[in-house]
């Protein structure tokens, strides 16, 4: 069942919570503000983007991209690499990024940096939608790690962004949790036996004493992958930027207001900003938790969730790992997860269930401007409980170097929204004719963007290029790897949507 309904649904919390989350929901998830906390991922910004942009913004262009972390980065590399030539003689789309904040600011900026898939929801999507979908859509999540690896390689950013490969240590604590645990893994080997070989299980007494996990009932273990996000994206953007001078702007504190079309058959888009207004073929939406603010029809089907994370001091007995394991723990309610940086800071985030209402406090919300007190708790105190006092040691001073929120995006249906944009969600008029542009969309990761987004980015950028016959002959156009579950269509639309209102045989309590 998706993450949220299974909160919606829980009879355990009060109705009145649950239609206060449902409110929040279908509400306008508004602009993202500059009053925020502060992520250790950013505190030293990229050279390129430690000043704001102060041009006046172009008059026109053929594609604007709102929004600046991973999937807006991958979209447009997408574009500005593989296009051809078009009727105005550029070599390659022209495209502008605007971004509300700082540049990679939202989710990318303030995510765990963790690539991580653990299979184990494949039983789950296999018993919804059948092997050959759970197949594709686990291939799909997978193919993260070495994609993104291979990026960083290709431009030399592995060191900078300090990209690598590590295995993960899902850890169970409770004995429930770990049978059930060992059932899905057989699952998931018995489907998928070549994706799954680097899977293992360990029990109690099998499990390597250099885990450190001696309390845990049980570990699988399986390969991930851990980044810098911010270094991540703003290098990739500057190398952008360096290659393709005058096709590619990037604008940061430039918030989109509003959206309208024009008579113009050339630059069918009018879009507004904070900064100024520029004309646009397309408009691209990779603005996750806040998209329903410019496409108010996606309202109920995308909506966002707030998560918090923190960037914590190992303890003194520790040993470093970065280069060697990343974590999830799973408790008897919710999880959280853990990456460690080469220099020694554990970047741990979750308690997501230990926040107010079981979690029920943070769906709906937008903002990334407080923290839930309860999350703040847990995140501060559970490493040396997990790992043991004895393997954990002493600290001087406080463990908590940074604490911080940020906004991840649902959906409905379990599935990221990937597509072109019918004028029943935009509210716009809207043209599927190729000599017009479209408004396009790439959100909804559920919290495991960095197993979907860059991918879902580098589809999107080619179903643009395609439609438009732009697309380098020289570039393998096929993106049958893309679930079809994950596309915008009309029937998803009319189906993929929470209800406005709890049900009336529960609302005794409102």
């Amino acid at each position: 069942m998706p993450f949220a309904n299974m909160l919606l649904e829980d009879p355990a919390i009060p109705a009145i919570e649950r239609q206060q989350a449902l409110d929040r929901i279908f509400a306008d998830p508004g602009i993202p503000q500059n009053t925020t906390t502060s992520s250790f991922w950013l505190k030293d910004p990229h050279a390129s983007f430690a000043t704001r942009s102060s041009k006046p913004l172009p008059a026109e262009a053929d594609v604007v991209i709102i929004g600046s972390g991973i999937t807006g980065a991958s979209i447009a590399r997408t574009l500005l690499e593989n296009g051809i030539k078009s009727n105005s003689s550029r070599e390659v789309p022209s495209v502008i990024m605007v971004e509300a904040r700082d540049i990679c600011s939202g989710a990318t900026g303030r995510n765990g940096g963790h690539i991580l898939e653990t299979a184990d929801e494949y039983s789950e999507l296999a018993d919804e939608h059948g092997e050959e979908v759970a197949k594709k859509t686990l291939r799909f999540r997978l193919a993260h790690l070495n994609e993104m690896l291979n990026v960083c390689e290709d431009l030399g950013l592995t060191e900078h962004v300090q990209a690598r490969k590590v295995q993960f240590l899902s850890a169970f604590f409770g004995e429930e949790a770990w049978k059930d645990a060992l059932e899905r893994l057989s699952r998931f080997k018995a489907g998928m036996p070549e994706e799954a070989a680097e899977w293992i299980a360990y029990d109690r007494k099998s499990m390597p004493e250099d885990f450190k996990l001696s309390r845990a009932h049980g570990v699988i273990a399986g390969p991930a992958g851990a980044l810098w996000p911010y270094k991540f994206v703003t290098s990739l953007l500057a190398h952008l930027l360096s290659k393709h001078p005058g096709q590619f702007r990037v604008e940061d504190q430039t918030a989109v207001t509003s959206i309208s079309e024009t008579p113009s058959s050339t630059y069918k888009y009018r879009v507004e900003t904070s900064r100024g207004v520029t004309s646009a073929r397309h408009v691209i939406h990779c603005t996750n938790a806040h998209v329903t603010h410019l496409v108010p029809g996606l309202r109920g089907r995308i909506f966002p969730l707030r998560g918090q994370m923190s960037a914590q001091t190992p303890g003194s007995n520790f040993p470093c790992q970065a280069a060697k394991h990343s974590w999830m723990f799973s408790y008897d309610r919710g999880f959280d997860y853990l990456t460690q940086l080469p220099s020694g800071q554990m970047m741990f985030g979750g308690g997501f269930a230990r926040s107010e209402g079981g979690g029920i406090a943070d769906l709906g919300v937008a903002t990334d401007n407080e923290m839930s007190l309860y999350c703040d708790i847990h995140l501060s105190g559970a490493l040396p409980v997990v790992f043991g006092r004895q393997n954990w040691g002493e600290i001087d001073g406080d463990p908590v170097q940074a604490m911080w929120t940020g906004n991840m995006a649902f959906s409905a249906d379990g599935f990221p929204w990937v597509g072109q944009l019918p004028s029943s969600v935009t509210e716009r008029p809207g043209s599927t004719s190729a000599e017009t542009g479209s408004e396009w969309v790439s959100a909804a990761f559920g919290g495991e963007g960095m197993v979907q987004a860059w991918l879902c980015g580098k589809a999107l950028a080619t179903m643009l290029l395609k439609r438009d016959n732009r697309l380098s002959p020289a570039v393998d156009g096929d993106i049958s790897w893309l679930p079809a579950q994950m596309l915008v269509t009309e029937d998803r639309i009319s189906k993929s949507v929470l209800s406005r209102t709890v049900p009336s045989s529960q609302r005794a309590s409102l």
